[in-house]
């Protein structure tokens, strides 16, 4: 596929080199200006063409997006459009609300910290499967509700099916739906169980909703879903992209471990930098204008959020890190109608970890001979590992 303009390129997403230099890719990518055309498929780079799509959704939809996957029952409240959508925000915002985070805090500090503890003696740390993988599902655990001991179920499921996805999402040829199946039976049970019953979890409290807040066990089981394979594969994919660039880059890692205060602006930050998600699909409803192009309806539109997010329109230096940057906008969590849910959540889970880690490991490397890739192609960006040594040199 030619690109339609004037750069000439012939571009396929799972053939970019995001596994051994995304930046490079951003960078190759930004020279096609607010669009260009990747697989096919109307690839949306500048943070105005972003914009553009995330904020209308009465013409860029994500719930054809989503049909278009195939999904065995509605991820709740992806695949919904306004104004459908709004009832599934207010009754869900309350849940995801900062106010309804806070009070899991302390707990989740406590698991984090029983992670690193054990690490220290040892001086040194395989980062993604040792951290950055079991915080988010000792989070979700938390927040639901759910017996410890099924956490290696849970990243077990997560990793068997995100990996059987391509970049856009689609399954691949070789894929096995056995996990997802076992997955979906689990929180069957799990809904059919807590329905009506009180609990402090979130999904019991969910479940025991009445009137026109009440929400199907469909609904659910969609929604449980969802949070598996968004929320717990995103924030790990964050942790260890960002840890890798702090290891990196030691003068910023410094400041962190020097003025802890910098931390929430280093989470937005490194999240900017390394979207966890950074392919976010759209589908025109009816015909539409794009950054001065018409397309018809029924146009698959991807947004490339980590090349958005370098637009240098928005910031100086866009490929720098720079924890002083003041107000930072960018899409990682998503704009409009569809952002992010749960993104209060994962801020708290990866400000959480910058602190501690930092209190307790301010030195840190990775390991000479060690590689750091990413996990490609797949739709969530993660590296495959992360060995760290602790201490100078």
């Amino acid at each position: 596929m030619t690109t339609t303009d004037g750069v000439g390129e012939d571009l396929a997403l799972n053939d970019l080199q995001i596994d051994v230099d995304r930046d490079g890719v951003w960078r190759r990518l930004l020279a096609h200006g607010d669009t260009t055309q990747i697989d096919g498929t109307v690839a949306a780079l500048s943070q105005q063409a972003v914009e553009a799509i995330m904020k209308h959704a009465e013409v860029f939809s994500s719930e054809k997006a989503f049909d278009a996957l195939g999904s065995p029952l509605p991820l709740v409240p992806i695949a919904f459009d306004p104004p459908e959508h709004a009832r599934y925000r207010r009754i869900l915002q309350p849940f995801f609300s900062p106010r309804s985070i806070r009070p899991m805090e302390s707990t989740l500090r406590r698991h984090l910290i029983e992670l690193i503890e054990p690490l220290i003696a040892r001086g040194g740390c395989e980062f993604v499967s040792e951290v950055a993988e079991v915080f988010p599902v000792q989070t979700f655990i938390t927040f639901f509700g759910l017996p410890h001991e099924d956490l290696p179920r849970f990243m077990a499921w997560k990793n068997a099916i995100l990996g059987a996805t391509d970049a856009s999402g689609h399954p691949k040829p070789d894929a096995d739906p056995t996990a997802a199946m076992e997955l979906l039976g689990y929180i069957g049970e799990l809904v059919l169980a807590r329905r009506g019953v009180p609990g402090d979890d979130v999904l019991s409290q969910l479940l025991c909703l009445e009137g026109e807040d009440a929400i199907t066990d469909i609904d659910a089981v969609g929604l449980c879903f969802l949070f598996v394979l968004a929320g717990l594969d995103t924030v790990a994919g964050s942790l260890g992209q960002g840890m890798e660039r702090l290891a990196l880059n030691p003068e910023r890692r410094q400041e962190l471990v020097d003025d802890p205060s910098l931390i929430e602006n280093a989470v937005e930050e490194l999240v900017r930098l390394d979207p966890p998600a950074p392919f976010v699909p759209r589908v025109t409803s009816c015909p539409a204008e794009l950054a001065g192009k018409s397309y018809p309806a029924d146009t698959t539109v991807l947004n490339y959020l980590a090349v958005a997010n370098r637009d240098e329109s928005l910031r100086p230096h866009p490929f720098e890190i720079d924890f002083h940057r003041g107000e930072n906008p960018h899409a990682s969590f998503g704009l409009g109608p569809h952002r992010c849910l749960g993104s209060h959540l994962a801020r708290l889970e990866m400000k959480i970890v910058y602190e501690e880690w930092h209190k307790r490991i301010p030195q840190y490397r990775i390991t000479p001979g060690t590689e750091h890739r990413v996990r490609w192609p797949q739709g969530t960006l993660g590296l495959e590992a992360l060995h760290l040594t602790f201490g100078g040199g």
